[in-house]
């Protein structure tokens, strides 16, 4: 089954159809083909690269990150690190590549990370362990990679958008429990992210059994899980910001949320809510299908606002 059609059925069942609650066997069923490697080729896949470099010495397999250069005819000297989503226990850094291609085209070198997915034992600590990680060692070996750190931009689809924010979020806020110690972000923008975590441990559209395959054992813990929650910290976030959701989008309501919040901080974000009743436009499609009219517009947009804050 495709992952768009994976993504529909989230969709459905996500907005309560018939009382019904995700239960872990329907969870792992709609996340099965994020684990499907992608054989299709791509621009990325023409370019200068540096495949399954480890962030970490004799780290797990998953904590590694692929490398893609643009070409010298367009290069920015700039980088956009991407963070895949997947529900937390699910995804691949390389199905990424039709997403980087399109800002590689324009320009951006761009890094996609791989972090270890939540099994029942690890959960979300880990995985934002492991994203500080990758960004610190992209910020040390920067020279050494061929990369500008100081130019260095987060962008994160679902899951990932919320491991892209509270990353962000750490560069300023010295107080946050998981954070990166050197990295610095000139900005990030996420697609369909999750956001308020702590309210996916409540009561409601998921099963406990469900709940504890992609949260992990401490689900049930009201304060940690606002700990690793990306609304938590909004309020000492000033970075520059660029949210993206859609009509079809089943967890709408968390970007309808971060735009509300930053609103009554007052603070800018850049907002872009497709409206459309396609249901190729749905949850993360400028990542999944960006030659789709409204996912090339995302992604324009994305690359105006990266261009801006550069200048």
């Amino acid at each position: 089954m495709k992952r768009t059609v994976l993504l529909m059925v989230m969709l459905t069942l996500a907005a309560g159809c018939g009382g019904i609650k995700i239960s872990k066997s329907m969870l792992k069923m709609m996340v099965s083909g994020s684990n499907k490697a992608s054989t299709e080729l791509t621009y990325a896949d023409s370019c200068d690269k540096r495949i399954g470099v480890p962030y970490v010495e004799s780290g797990h397999p998953n904590q590694v990150l692929d490398i893609y250069y643009a070409d010298k005819a367009v290069r920015k000297d700039a980088v956009l690190i991407d963070i895949h989503g997947g529900f937390y226990v699910a995804g691949r850094r390389d199905n990424n590549r039709k997403f980087a291609s399109e800002f590689l085209k324009a320009g951006y070198d761009v890094v996609l990370l791989e972090y270890r997915l939540n099994d029942g034992k690890r959960d979300v600590s880990d995985e934002l362990a492991d994203c500080a990680a990758g960004l610190d060692y992209l910020a040390v070996h920067a020279g050494e990679l061929g990369l500008n750190k100081d130019r260095m931009f987060l962008t994160g689809d679902s899951a990932g958008g919320h491991l892209a924010l509270y990353m962000a979020e750490g560069v300023e806020n010295t107080s946050m429990p998981i954070r990166p110690k050197v990295f610095a972000s000139r900005g990030v923008l996420i697609n369909c992210p999750a956001y308020d975590f702590a309210t996916f441990g409540e009561a409601g559209s998921f099963a406990k059994s469900a709940l504890a395959w992609f949260i992990g054992p401490r689900y049930r813990n009201r304060e940690w899980m606002a700990s690793m929650s990306p609304r938590t910290y909004i309020g000492g976030f000033h970075g520059p910001l660029l949210v993206s959701t859609c009509t079809r989008d089943f967890i709408r309501g968390q970007s309808l949320q971060i735009k509300a919040d930053c609103d009554s901080l007052s603070r800018p974000v850049e907002f872009i809510d497709i409206p459309s009743d396609d249901r190729q436009v749905g949850h993360v499609h400028n990542v999944i299908a960006p030659a789709l009219p409204e996912s090339k517009e995302v992604n324009a947009r994305m690359i105006a606002f990266m261009d801006q804050c550069l200048q």
